[in-house]
C-alpha cells in the first residue's frame, strides 16, 4: 500500500514567514505573503482551505492508503483542526503538531501538552528558524528526550544548504535513537547534499521526497532529474531510508497529485521491492501505520 509521507491540510491560513511576514488567504487559491500576492494552492480551493476531505479524495482516486501531515509556519498552526481530523479519520492520517519553537522558554511545556492531546510527532521548520534560533539550543533537549523515549517522530525541513546540519548532528549525537524524517529530500539542488542526506546514516533518520517535483519543476513530468536524485540517495543510504511524499496541495499549482506519484510508480528502473519500500513500507515502519492490501488507481476518463 502507498503512504504519502509529506502533505498538508489546514482549515484557515494565518501564517508567518520567519516569524515576521504575515500570510493571508485571498480566495481562489491565492494568498499574500507580506505585500506579495501569489497562487498558493490550486485555484479550485476557492476558500483557501485545504481540508482533509479534499485530500482523501485524491488518496482514493490514486490508491493511497494514508497521509502524513507535516505542518508549516507558512500556514499557521493547525493543531486544533488536526485534532478534529484525528477524531473523524483516525486511520487516514499520521498527524504532527506544530509548536512555537520561537518561544524558547515556553515551548517545552507546550510540547508536553500537545503530546497529552494525542499527537505522536512534531514539526520543526528549520528554514524559518534560520538565523534566529539554533536547532541545537539546549532549551530544546527535554523535547528530544521525551520524543526519543516515547518513540515520537520529528519531521524537519532544513534551510537551504548544509548550515543547519552540524546543529542537527549535535541533537542526534545526544539522542541517537530519535525518530526523524527529513523533508524536501534534503534540498538536493539547493546545496543540501551531501550533508542533509548523510544524516540518514543515523539509525532512525529517514528522508522523504515531499516537494521534490517543486525542486525540479522546470523538468516537467516525469521529472528526470528528480528520479536521478532518488537513485543517488538510494546508492548512498539505501531505499529502506527513503519515502515518497507529494507536498499536497502546494505542488499541485504546477502538477496533479497523480503525477507526483506516477513518476515513481511508473519508473521501470526501480525494482518492485524498492518501490514498495519507497512508496509505503518505510513510512509504515517509521510512523507505525498498519499496511492494508494495495488499491489500484481509479482509471481516468481520458484513458477510455
Amino acid at each position: 500500500m502507498i503512504i504519502d509521507a509529506h502533505m498538508h491540510i489546514w482549515d484557515r491560513i494565518h501564517g508567518l514567514v520567519k516569524g515576521e511576514l504575515p500570510v493571508r488567504p485571498l480566495g481562489s487559491g491565492m494568498i499574500s505573503i507580506g505585500e506579495e500576492k501569489m497562487l498558493g494552492m490550486p485555484a479550485t480551493l476557492n476558500g483557501c482551505q485545504a481540508l482533509a476531505e479534499y485530500v482523501i479524495g485524491e488518496f482514493d482516486a490514486s490508491g493511497v492508503q494514508a497521509g502524513v501531515v507535516v505542518q508549516e509556519y507558512l500556514d499557521g498552526p493547525q493543531n486544533n483542526y488536526l485534532l478534529s481530523v484525528k477524531n473523524n479519520y483516525p486511520d487516514r492520517f499520521f498527524l504532527h503538531a506544530l509548536p512555537d519553537f520561537f518561544n524558547v522558554n515556553g515551548v517545552v511545556s507546550e510540547v508536553k501538552e500537545l503530546f497529552e492531546q494525542g499527537f505522536q510527532g512534531l514539526k520543526l521548520c528549520g528554514g524559518h528558524l534560520m538565523g534566529k534560533i539554533d536547532l541545537n539550543d539546549e532549551a530544546f533537549f527535554p523535547i528530544w528526550e521525551i520524543m526519543e523515549n516515547d518513540g515520537h517522530v520529528l519531521a524537519v525541513d532544513f534551510s537551504e544548504g548544509e548550515i543547519q546540519v552540524p546543529q542537527f548532528d549535535v541533537i542526534m549525537s545526544n539522542f541517537p535513537s530519535l525518530k526523524v524524517a527529513i523533508g524536501h529530500f534534503g534540498m538536493p539542488n539547493r546545496g543540501g547534499w551531501p550533508g542533509q542526506l548523510k544524516l540518514c546514516h543515523y539509525e532512525n533518520v529517514y528522508m522523504e521526497c515531499g516537494g521534490i517535483i517543486w525542486l525540479y519543476r522546470s523538468d516537467g513530468y516525469p521529472f528526470t532529474q528528480a528520479q536521478e536524485a532518488i537513485k543517488k540517495a538510494a546508492n548512498e543510504v539505501g531505499y529502506d531510508k527513503l519515502m515518497w511524499g507529494s507536498d499536497w496541495p502546494r505542488t499541485m499549482v504546477d502538477f496533479t497529485y497523480r503525477q507526483s506519484l506516477d513518476f515513481i510508480r511508473d519508473d521501470d528502473s526501480i525494482s518492485d521491492n524498492n518501490k514498495q519500500a519507497f512508496l509505503g513500507k518505510n513510512a509504515a515502519r517509521l510512523y507505525g501505520i498498519q499496511l492494508e492490501k494495495s488499491k489500484l488507481s481509479v482509471p481516468l476518463i481520458t484513458e477510455g
